[in-house]
């Protein structure tokens, strides 16, 4: 039955027709991120009317507090006010939930966006204190690395409650495995590779769970951990050390003090995930 179900998978995945809006918008965002002559106009161009409404939404939005003292009316004022970076991860967060916005089961997965959109400030954090030098590629990896579940709930309606109504952490990748031959992260992976992401976040993607990680260690170091530290498996003490044992490391002046500010900051940025995701989903 496992193969059975992973070919059902793999079609699935060919018939989302309307899945390819996504990449597109995304791969335009990390391309921006690695040239020296991007600015607010070409920012501007990679979105439509609708997006362009959501991230002004988002940047006047109590979530960015008093860095928006006056109204935000484009994307240009947006990127004075809140920072180049602040709105790439809003084109990224709103441009993936509208996405799936139109599926009447989606409201059914807010727990999961919650996680997801938590995922990525966590991802995004730990990209900043170890050097990691794409950090949208960290935050996107974060956002997008439990899209595996989304796909079980819409076409395997039966064997999600069956997985998620009753089991908890390793016992529901085992259910996974039972009942559809793969597990929600290898679906994940398998959805990156259909909208053409580059092969290292399709690994990370398809083994944050497992730690396997050969095109790009650092990247899948910072999923894994970050999902962990989300998910309550780790505190952020425990999830630094994580990230150092699995060979990684922070700029040696840094002292305790420093990394519990970061704590804060991504305490912060996390309590603060509801909110946007409020507005990214109205």
């Amino acid at each position: 039955m496992g193969t059975e179900q992973l070919g059902a998978i793999e079609r699935v995945l060919k018939e989302i027709e309307h899945l390819p809006t996504l990449p597109q918008v995304i791969t335009k965002i990390l391309a921006m991120t690695e040239s020296q002559d991007v600015n607010a106009v070409h920012l501007a161009k990679a979105m439509d009317q609708s997006l362009t409404a959501k991230v002004l939404k988002v940047a006047n939005s109590a979530y960015y507090g008093s860095r928006t003292a006056r109204q935000v009316n484009s994307v240009h004022h947006a990127i004075v006010m809140i920072g180049f970076d602040a709105v790439k991860e809003i084109i990224l967060t709103t441009s993936f939930f509208h996405t799936f916005r139109g599926t009447q089961e989606v409201k059914t997965l807010l727990p999961l966006w919650k996680h997801s959109l938590e995922g990525a400030f966590a991802a995004k954090r730990l990209a900043w204190v170890f050097r990691y030098e794409a950090m949208d590629e960290a935050y996107l990896v974060g956002l997008i690395h439990d899209i595996g579940k989304l796909i079980i709930q819409q076409y395997f309606p039966e064997q999600y409650q069956a997985i998620y109504g009753k089991l908890n952490g390793s016992e529901v990748l085992q259910a996974e495995k039972d009942l559809l031959g793969i597990t929600h992260a290898g679906i994940g992976g398998k959805m990156a590779q259909h909208w053409n992401f580059p092969e290292s976040l399709c690994e990370a993607i398809s083994y944050h769970h497992e730690g396997r990680f050969k095109l790009n260690p650092r990247l899948g170091t910072l999923l894994c951990g970050a999902n962990a530290y989300v998910s309550g498996l780790l505190d952020f003490p425990g999830l630094i050390q994580f990230c150092v044992k699995a060979g990684m490391s922070y700029p040696g002046q840094w002292k305790d003090e420093d990394l519990e500010r970061v704590k804060g900051i991504l305490q912060e940025e996390i309590g603060k995930a509801s909110n946007m995701l409020d507005i990214s989903n109205t």
